[in-house]
């Protein structure tokens, strides 16, 4: 296994610029996943680990030895794409055996052995011999993840694998990818969108937008302390609740002023605001952290919202209200709590607000 470390790493094609000095050390055996929308560059920087791509800058080392200008076929890697790149002419077995078979190093024993331990550890013995073009969705990406493990590679690369699989199935593979790699102990870097799924699957959780890397750190951090205003909008589900606010200070009180709501924030809860360099800032709060209360409090803060949609979630309802003046919020409560058409208060504590210095998604944090 192998400690990837990737040193100012630039892509540029033409004006475009793919990949922005994005420098990231990646552990020996672990589970690192990259995640941003479309275009952020999370799949040029694994193709560049892959050497599918050459970077216009910066440097790619495993354990410390740069691999910055070797082929793909000279890195320790295995890469599974999100077309799966499986031989519809072969069989699941051929496929499996392809790489090995390809490094000419094997004798034909050994092959059948090595193949044979890829489809039972990743479950695919059972219909290892019939051809890719009869074997379904989820039977094909476990002859992919075979054939990627089968030579036991130093990096293994995955490219958003599940995106075209129904949930269910989704779920259930990326379980066993995670079981898989703490398995084998092998250097696995993630690519996707879905921030669901980088959450539940990543030992580290690497947010990309534009080119860079906004955010890395375990997926608890990212999600309790989200470093800029993007990541607190791009990670968790349902997406955390905004509200655009102008600033101002009564004595040690300050006042957070959306237009239609009033967050006065005191002692303690007021002093990040301190730090403040713009007056117009992003006040959020997770969903999860709202409850509900049918009279105004004293003694915290609230949002007067009425219900206009539950979404029942198991033991969980997802509530999207809106405000008197139509701002639309959302909150996780107990199933069965409320119902379309409550008027009532979204309640929550000072301490769960995370405010931002300003209102683009650049927007730092503040506490």
């Amino acid at each position: 296994m192998a400690k990837v470390e990737i040193d100012s790493l630039t892509k540029r094609y033409g004006s475009i610029v793919a990949t922005d000095d994005v420098s990231l050390d990646i552990e020996d055996g672990s589970l690192t996943v990259l995640v941003g929308p479309s275009g952020c560059g999370k799949t040029t920087t694994l193709r560049s680990v892959a050497g599918l791509e050459s970077p216009t800058e910066g440097t790619i080392s495993f354990d410390g030895v740069d691999i910055t200008d070797r082929p793909p076929q000279e890195r320790d890697i295995s890469m599974v794409f999100q077309d799966l790149a499986l031989y519809p002419h072969m069989t699941g077995q051929e496929n499996v055996a392809f790489p090995l078979r390809a490094e000419k190093g094997y004798s034909e024993p050994e092959i059948e052995e090595a193949v044979q331990e890829a489809a039972e550890v990743t479950d695919c013995d059972g219909f290892i011999d019939k051809k890719i073009t009869e074997l379904s969705g989820g039977q094909q990406q476990r002859v992919a993840l075979a054939r990627a493990l089968v030579r036991r590679p130093e990096v293994f690369l995955m490219d958003e694998p599940f995106s075209d699989l129904d949930e269910l199935l989704k779920r259930q593979l990326r379980a066993e990818v995670v079981q898989l790699q703490q398995e084998f102990a092998v250097t696995m870097i993630h690519v996707t969108h879905d921030q669901e799924e980088a959450m539940t699957m990543g030992d580290d959780l690497v947010v990309m937008n534009r080119g860079n890397v906004v955010q890395f750190g375990n997926p608890d951090e990212v999600f309790s302390r989200p470093r800029t205003l993007f990541v607190a909008m791009f990670i968790g589900s349902p997406q955390i609740n905004r509200f655009d606010c102008d600033l101002s200070w009564d004595g040690d009180t300050a006042i957070l002023d959306s237009g239609e709501l009033v967050f006065e924030l005191s002692g303690e809860a007021a002093r990040p605001l301190r730090k403040a360099t713009e007056t117009r800032l992003a006040v959020c709060v997770r969903p999860q952290r709202l409850s509900w209360a049918e009279t105004e409090p004293e003694d915290r803060l609230s949002i007067p919202v009425t219900v206009n949609v539950t979404e029942k979630i198991g033991t969980e309802d997802i509530v999207r209200c809106t405000t008197p003046r139509g701002h639309d919020v959302t909150a996780e409560v107990n199933s069965g709590t409320l119902s379309e058409g409550m008027d009532g208060y979204l309640i929550f504590d000072p301490a769960n607000i995370h405010l931002f210095d300003g209102i683009d998604e650049e927007a730092e944090r503040l506490n």
